[in-house]
Formats: structure tokens, C-alpha cells, sequence
């Protein structure tokens, strides 16, 4: 996501389905936005002739009332009211569905949050993270992003031939593949004996790469990865919340349940408030946000789509991680 800020107005360019999710949760019913739209005009001759009207693009300043976004088709929904444009349309209902590749000029109620939401996004959703993956059977690079694991190659290699030196046409093919990433940072995952060839080789041919302790390969080991949460990208953070949560599920430091999470936000025991963006955006996320921001801890809000998201919603849709432990607060 791009975006600059000029007298209160926010240009947001969007580049994939990530930005529209993000923007679904900061856009705020009663922001305005300003926008070309198709409205359908009915001139006097066409009523006369019973003509078809015909749409043409206006220029209005809609005042939004709900967004919705819809995973399926990458979209973002917004219902709002016209405010500014044509005198024939003020007063009416318009819905916008937005895209990726779009642009919005986005008035916000509150600006310098706006922005400062839209700082902490920006940087993260248009990453990619290159993961490279070595086992006995294949050696594949992946490209990493806040909403898919791309495969970008895959190399077979068979019986470990590529890493015992019995194979030099796996290892040129490989390195004349890898050259496009050599200004990458490249994390290697997969069964050690494979993951420290590879890393080695990589070094000594001058790549940026890390040797993790990931011993699983492919999409096991990437999930596995995420849940370190050492990745810059969103989906990682998520993914060691959750993991972190899951944790301190036995040993007392999360808490679970409406009632046990708010008596925790009251202890001010909360470090960490994770919701599932069910249910931040329904009424009952209002008493939590509230609470939260009165006691200084952290939000972080969980795709419901996403596994991660599915746990929480699985808990109820709001957990909490504790900066201490506490006793006697209900669980229901």
C-alpha cells in the first residue's frame, strides 16, 4: 500500500487484497471519500422517446456509512451517502466496490490516526520473502507475501544427488536460477543435511542467506517459519500470537472468554488483545477496544480466513496474552 497526505486528504494507492482487508478495518463509517462513479442519467427526451438511459461518471463526495470486504473476489464494498457533486444526486445512496489497483482519496474523521495506521501498514503488505526449500526430492523457491506462498521454481533432485556432489547439472541449473535473487535475503528451510548444503553453497557463491532451524520442508516448513514470527510480514506476526497464545493457554499467561478477558483488560493484565476481525467489527469488540486502550496494551487484529483467525474465532474471537498471571477470573 502507498498513500500520501495533503490539507486532511489521504491519496491511497492499493496494490493487492492484503491493503483492501487492512483498509476494511481502519476505514471507519462516517469518514468521507471522494470518487468517480457511474450513475444512470435520464434526460427529458429519453422519457419522451422511452429511451434506455445511459451512465455517465460523476465526480462525488460520498460519506460512508459501511464497508464490507469480500475475500472471494478481492473486492472492498462501500455504501455511502452523497454529500458533494451534481445537485440531482445530494442526498443519495451510491455503493463503490474497489480493487486492487485502485486509488481513493480518503477524508478521515480523525486524520493523524488514519495515517498512523496506514504507516504501520504500508511497509509490511507489499513484502515478499524469498523461502527456499531442500529436501531429498526437490529443491523450490518460494515467494512469500501477506496473502499467498507462490512457488516461484522447483527444481527435482532425487536421492539427494544434488547435495552429494554426484549431479553437477542440479547445482548449475539452481545457481542459474537463484542469480535473479541475489540482492534477496533468501531464508533455507528443510532436513538439516539438505538446508546446511544449500545454505554452504549459497555462501560461498556470495547470496544473502539465512540457515534457519526449520528441519520441515515445502508448505509445512513455511507455516513452520511464519509461526517464528522473525519474518517481516503480517501474516508471521500473526502467526506467533497465535502460537504465543496457544502457549500460555497452560501455563496462566492468556486468557479466553469475554468475561476472563475483560477481567484481565480491568487488572490491566493485558499485554496483548488479539480479535479476529469477526469480531472487532461487530458491537461487542466496542467494551474490549475501549478497555484496551485505557490500559496500554497492544491490538492486534487476526484474519478470520486465516488459520490463525480460525483459532481465535475457535476461543471466541477475543484473547488475550498477559504481561502476569491472574487468579480467580472466570473462563466462560
Amino acid at each position: 500500500m502507498k498513500f500520501t497526505s495533503e490539507n486532511e486528504v489521504v491519496k491511497v494507492e492499493i496494490l493487492g487484497p492484503e491493503d483492501l482487508w487492512y483498509l476494511s478495518l481502519i476505514i471507519k463509517p462516517g469518514d468521507s471519500l471522494v470518487a468517480e462513479v457511474l450513475r444512470r442519467v435520464e434526460r427529458k427526451e429519453d422519457v419522451i422517446r422511452n429511451k434506455k438511459t445511459e451512465r455517465e461518471k460523476i465526480k462525488v463526495h460520498l460519506k460512508i456509512e459501511s464497508i464490507e470486504f469480500l475475500e472471494i473476489s478481492s473486492r472492498l464494498h462501500i455504501l455511502g451517502q452523497i454529500l458533494g457533486g451534481p445537485d440531482d444526486y445530494i442526498g443519495e445512496h451510491q455503493s463503490i466496490n474497489v480493487e486492487p489497483g485502485s486509488t481513493l482519496l480518503i477524508v478521515p474523521r480523525d486524520p493523524s490516526s488514519f495515517i498512523k495506521k496506514l504507516d504501520e501498514s504500508s511497509v509490511l503488505s507489499s513484502t515478499t520473502v524469498f523461502v527456499l526449500s531442500a529436501d531429498d526430492k526437490n529443491i523450490s523457491l518460494y515467494g512469500v507475501n501477506e496473502s499467498n506462498n507462490d512457488l516461484l521454481w522447483r527444481i527435482p533432485v532425487g536421492s539427494g544427488k544434488m547435495y552429494d556432489g554426484k549431479e553437477v547439472s542440479y547445482r548449475d541449473e539452481f545457481l542459474q536460477k537463484i542469480e535473479k535473487y541475489r540482492q534477496s535475503e533468501i531464508y533455507v528451510i528443510g532436513p538439516s543435511i539438505f538446508r546446511d548444503s544449500t545454505s554452504k553453497m549459497l555462501a560461498q557463491n556470495n547470496f544473502r542467506s539465512i540457515n534457519t532451524q526449520i528441519s520441515e520442508s515445502e508448505e509445512f516448513g513455511i507455516r513452520e517459519l511464519l509461526q517464528e514470527g522473525t519474518l517481516n510480514l503480517r501474516r508471521s506476526t500473526e502467526a506467533k500470537l497465535v502460537t504465543d497464545f496457544l502457549k500460555g493457554v497452560n501455563s496462566g499467561l492468556s486468557s479466553y472468554g469475554k468475561n476472563s478477558v475483560e477481567q484481565s483488560l480491568d487488572a490491566r493484565a493485558v499485554s496483548v488483545l488479539l480479535m479476529s476481525d469477526k469480531f472487532f467489527r461487530s458491537p461487542s469488540s466496542a467494551l474490549f477496544l475501549d478497555k484496551c486502550s485505557q490500559g496500554g496494551c497492544r491490538l492486534f487484529v487476526v484474519h478470520s480466513s486465516w488459520e490463525s483467525g480460525k483459532i481465535i474465532d475457535s476461543y471466541g474471537g477475543v484473547v488475550a496474552l498477559l504481561r502476569y498471571r491472574t487468579y480467580d477470573l472466570s473462563s466462560t
